[in-house]
């Protein structure tokens, strides 16, 4: 399986990973102040990395790692200091109430753009074989952690993470096309071209 940013080795990946994982583990623990929440935010930081379209060069990985794991901390301090509530408004309505001028002109086009991701999202998880669907269901939606994660599905916490992290590539790399039949023509291509 190729690593998701094009021009990369899958072993360019695999260093990275084990090159910064320890390190990173240690900063989120002493930041979160457990070590299933630090396994939980590297993870994902390590999945964004993957999914990433144009990787950074091998020697700026570390700090590109270090900052997708700070924006995925402020992201959840965010939620937190909401108390998980989020204001919701129907997408119909932001636009309805913004005025047609040029400075609003952006905002019926970023709703569009919102929905089609939305519909892409739907379609890659209903492409995700059966276990990885539910993992990352679990996982992004219920909010169950990977050790809890791995407790419903009866599986080990190792399966779990690896269903994770391939259910969140796949997605990441899917959503940027309106078909899995155009993303495998696209991929196809890529692979052809670096041969």
């Amino acid at each position: 399986m190729k690593c998701g940013y094009p021009g990369q080795d899958p072993e360019d990946f695999a260093r990275a990973y084990l090159r910064w994982r320890g390190p990173l583990l240690q900063f989120l623990r002493r930041r979160l102040g457990n070590s299933s929440d630090a396994e939980d935010v590297a993870q994902e930081s390590f999945a964004r990395l993957v999914a990433t379209p144009t990787g950074p060069l091998p020697d700026k990985q570390g700090p590109y790692i270090y900052r997708i794991a700070v924006n995925l901390l402020r992201d959840e301090h965010r939620k937190r200091s909401t108390g998980g509530r989020v204001a919701m408004n129907a997408m119909d309505d932001e636009c309805d109430d913004v005025d047609r001028t040029p400075d609003h002109a952006g905002c019926c086009a970023t709703v569009v753009e919102h929905r089609q991701r939305l519909s892409r999202l739907e379609a890659a998880l209903a492409e995700l074989p059966d276990r990885q669907r539910e993992a990352f269901v679990l996982y992004r939606f219920d909010g169950l952690t990977q050790a809890e994660v791995a407790e419903r599905m009866g599986i080990s916490r190792r399966m779990a993470v690896k269903h994770l992290g391939r259910a969140l590539a796949y997605c990441e790399q899917r959503v940027r096309y309106s078909s899995a039949l155009q993303m495998k023509q696209h991929l196809a291509i890529s692979e052809a071209t670096e041969a």
